[in-house]
């Protein structure tokens, strides 16, 4: 019996391990979640933070557009002021930087009681994740996305991490059979642009042409929309916005060393700002042409949003603990290679992965090393694609993705 780090194992007994670990998993996470609750009084933390913490802005956000004032929520002082009448104590800073689309979005929700809109969203977001990792993983490997330590950061923060990894992934994942309807799903991605950025340029150089229309026609009606909706007005106030990006750190709690990006991580290291701005575009570039390359050289659409996810996670200077979710489809393609099993390497690289975001939300590291994981899971789609060659496309009888094991894949 070959015995395996993540799974993949041959025979039953690698599958009752993946049980074992499975129900540990799930003990563990409820144990968390009885802590907190048992911690948490009048709707806050010992820390003074509130309930599922970035999610209590997403849910002012949408309830000032509900009272016909969405520009408030680009006024700072009005945001965390209505924030903390609405959480008594509360002490973090949490402004609104995500575009007017998004907070049209959040309006049915911000109609609906806080904890009722909050399990609707996570109800959403974990089932639009879940389909998508049924998709995309063999059955002993599923149980690690979905119960992945970026998974619970996400819920007990109310971040949209599984949002962002589950449009991104099923969006490449439909490329092949539904390119339209792949490139509608990419186009709402828009609702955090700078986790778009990468999804024209790959389009058209993947020379997904149908699909490259579809998404700009998603993204044109999200924006389109939201003014209609909410008017031009919180447009221009987020478009003022992210010309100021820093200015995130100076109007909220956020600090920038736990940002993992490689501008942080070359800071860390002593460099000052203009050099890690240097060394942050410089990795960006050569993330964005590596990604290119294997758009252009490969068909497979695990191996396509692998490379998409750890490009992005490269070349935005500004993300967060709950944005590494996105490391789910870089983990899934080392555990399922194009040919063969994966190697020890691989499930070396995809366990250091998957445990990545727990070890920074419990640890403030004094430097920050989180950039070298996308880093390395880019290098080796990268030497993989190369070594197997141009892959021929997948007819469109075929289902949305086929694990290695399918006879779809065989050689």
């Amino acid at each position: 019996m070959r015995v395996a780090i993540f799974g993949g194992g041959d025979g039953p007994a690698m599958s009752l391990v993946s049980r074992v670990c499975a129900g540990l998993l799930v003990v563990v996470y409820l144990l968390g979640a009885w802590f907190v609750a048992s911690h948490t009084h009048h709707r806050l933390d010992p820390s003074g933070s509130p309930l599922f913490y970035d999610f209590s802005a997403f849910y002012q956000a949408g309830a000032f557009a509900d009272a016909g004032h969405p520009l408030a929520a680009y006024d700072d002082n009005a945001m965390v002021a209505a924030e903390h009448a609405a959480f008594p104590g509360m002490t973090p800073r949490l402004p609104w930087n995500y575009p007017p689309s998004f907070q049209l979005a959040l309006m049915p929700l911000a109609a609906l009681p806080y904890v009722t809109a909050w399990l609707v969203w996570t109800g959403l977001i974990c089932g639009a994740y879940a389909l998508m990792t049924l998709k995309l993983a063999r059955s002993d490997h599923r149980w690690l996305l979905l119960l992945a330590p970026a998974v619970a950061i996400n819920v007990l923060m109310g971040q949209n991490g599984l949002l962002s990894t589950a449009l991104l992934g099923a969006g490449v994942l439909m490329l092949e059979r539904r390119p339209i309807l792949g490139g509608l799903v990419l186009g709402l991605l828009t609702y955090k642009p700078h986790f778009a950025v990468l999804v024209p340029v790959v389009l058209l150089f993947g020379r997904e042409w149908r699909a490259f229309a579809a998404s700009a026609a998603s993204a044109l009606a999200t924006i389109a929309a939201s003014a209609l909706v909410l008017g031009v007005a919180p447009w221009l106030a987020f478009i003022q916005r992210a010309m100021h990006p820093m200015s995130v750190f100076s109007t909220s709690s956020s600090t920038a060393s736990s940002v993992p990006s490689v501008m942080i991580m070359a800071q860390s290291l002593g460099l000052n700002a203009q050099v890690g701005a240097i060394c942050h575009w410089l990795v960006a570039g050569l993330a964005a042409i590596a990604c290119v390359w294997i758009w252009r050289r490969s068909k497979d659409g695990l191996v396509r949003a692998a490379a998409l996810a750890a490009a992005t996670l490269l070349v935005t200077p500004y993300l967060r603990l709950y944005d590494l979710a996105l490391l789910a489809l870089p983990i899934a393609a080392m555990l399922e290679p194009r040919v063969g099993k994966p190697s020890l390497g691989a499930q070396t690289l995809a366990a250091i992965a998957w445990v990545l975001p727990a070890l920074l939300l419990f640890s403030a590291p004094p430097v920050q090393l989180a950039p070298l994981a996308p880093i390395a899971l880019l290098a080796v789609l990268f030497v993989r694609t190369k070594a197997s060659g141009d892959q021929p496309r997948a007819s469109a009888t075929e289902p949305l993705y086929a694990p290695p094991s399918s006879p779809s894949l065989s050689r």
